[in-house]
C-alpha cells in the first residue's frame, strides 16, 4: 500500500507515495531542507491523512523544530495536544537505552509514520562502523517488520561519494531521496530519487522550491 507524503509534486514521481513497511533515507549536505522535508512528512501525515507520527530529533532541539514549523503555518502544538504526533529528543551516544525508548514511544502513540532526524549524529558519536551498523540495522528492521513508514535523514559530507556520513545507512534502506543545493542557478535546490525498491520512480533531477507553506517539487 502506498502512503502519500503530501509534499506537492513528489508523490507523482514515485507511483503515489512511499510503501508501507519501507525505510527512506533523505540525504543531503547542510542547508538542503532535510529537516523541513521530514517535518512536512510528519505534519502532512497527521493533518491531511490522520496518520499518527513520531518525530525523533538527535541534533536539533524540539523548540527549534517547532519554530521552523510555525514559519510554514504548521501547528505542531495542536497536533501534539490531540495525540496525533509526538516529538522527542534523544542523545545519540546513549545507544544502550535508545532502542527501548524509541519502541516504547512508537507503541504508546501507535505511530504509523516515524522520522529520525538525523542518523548523522549516531555516525558522529559512534566511531566504530560495526556498532553503527548493528544499532541502525536492529532499529530499522524492527520498524520495517511493524509495517511503519520511516524517514531518516543523513548529512552528506563535502568531497565524498557516500550518501551518508559513514557510508553505512544507504545500504540498509529501501529508498534514497537526495537533496542538493545548486547555488547560482534559476532553482537553487533540487530533489532526485536515487533508488526506490519495487517502484517505477522518476530518475530526473527536479527543482525543489521553498514556499510559504513548505517545500514542493517542480515536475515540469
Amino acid at each position: 500500500m502506498r502512503v502519500q507524503t503530501g509534499i506537492p509534486g513528489l508523490d507523482s514521481l514515485m507511483e503515489g507515495g512511499l510503501e508501507e513497511g519501507s525505510i527512506t533515507l533523505v540525504s543531503g549536505k547542510t542547508g538542503t531542507c532535510k529537516s523541513i522535508f521530514s517535518t512536512q512528512f510528519i505534519y502532512n501525515g497527521a493533518e491531511k491523512y490522520k496518520d499518527k507520527g513520531l518525530y525523533i530529533t538527535t541534533g536539533e532541539t524540539i523548540e527549534n523544530v517547532r519554530k521552523q514549523a510555525k514559519k510554514f503555518g504548521w501547528d505542531l502544538d495542536t497536533l501534539e495536544k490531540k495525540n496525533m504526533i509526538k516529538m522527542i529528543e534523544i542523545e545519540p551516544f546513549d545507544v544502550e537505552t535508545l532502542m527501548d525508548r524509541i519502541m516504547n514511544n512508537v507503541e504508546s502513540l501507535k505511530a504509523r509514520r516515524i522520522v529520525i532526524d538525523s542518523v548523522s549524529m549516531f555516525e558522529l558519536y559512534i566511531h566504530e562502523p560495526f556498532k553503527i551498523r548493528k544499532f541502525l540495522y536492529k532499529i530499522l528492521q524492527r520498524l520495517r517488520d511493524m509495517n511503519k513508514i520511516v524517514v531518516v535523514t543523513s548529512e552528506i559530507l563535502e568531497d565524498t561519494k557516500s550518501l551518508s556520513r559513514s557510508g553505512v545507512i544507504e545500504f540498509m534502506v529501501d529508498s534514497i531521496i537526495v537533496l542538493q543545493y545548486l547555488g547560482m542557478t534559476k532553482y537553487n535546490r533540487s530533489l532526485s530519487i536515487r533508488k526506490m525498491r519495487m517502484t517505477n520512480h522518476s530518475t530526473d533531477i527536479h527543482p525543489l522550491i521553498i514556499g510559504p507553506t513548505g517545500i514542493h517539487v517542480r515536475t515540469v
